[in-house]
């Protein structure tokens, strides 16, 4: 007569194990992705704000300016050291009459490096221009 074991075999853990396995490596980069393209759009967003508070300064000073504190008042504190960051530190570059540039870097406190970037660049001439390293980060069109 048998006796009825209960519990598993080896056999049937290594192929839970396996099978665990393969659908982590499957969900992990996917979920880095996914919070990489929503950090990113956290960016975006900040980057619109900052453009909204540079063409109402532009209208109070007859140029746009480089100093995010001095938008503070229009859009709140935006992060501009990249000590204190959690996601993203801005700076606003290459402003002037006509044209300037906003740039979302990545802290180090969320493993960026000054090649992780969404950078806007607006023209009252030609309008707006996105670039990102990596591409990905970009908004789309």
């Amino acid at each position: 007569m048998l006796s009825s074991r209960r519990g598993f075999t080896l056999i049937e853990l290594l192929i839970v194990i396996i099978i665990i396995g393969v659908l982590a490596t499957l969900a992990i980069p996917q979920y880095t992705s996914f919070v990489e393209r929503a950090r990113a759009a956290e960016a975006v967003s900040m980057i619109s704000a900052i453009k909204g508070a540079q063409a109402a300064y532009k209208v109070e000073n007859s140029s746009y300016t480089t100093s995010i504190a001095s938008l503070s008042l229009l859009i709140g504190i935006v992060t501009d050291s990249a000590s204190t960051a959690q996601y993203w530190w801005y700076q606003v570059t290459a402003a002037g009459t006509q044209s300037f540039t906003v740039k979302a870097n990545r802290s180090a406190k969320a493993g960026g490096a000054t090649a992780n970037y969404v950078q806007f660049d607006w023209s009252d001439t030609t309008g707006t221009t996105w670039t990102a390293n990596p591409t990905s980060l970009a908004p789309k069109s």
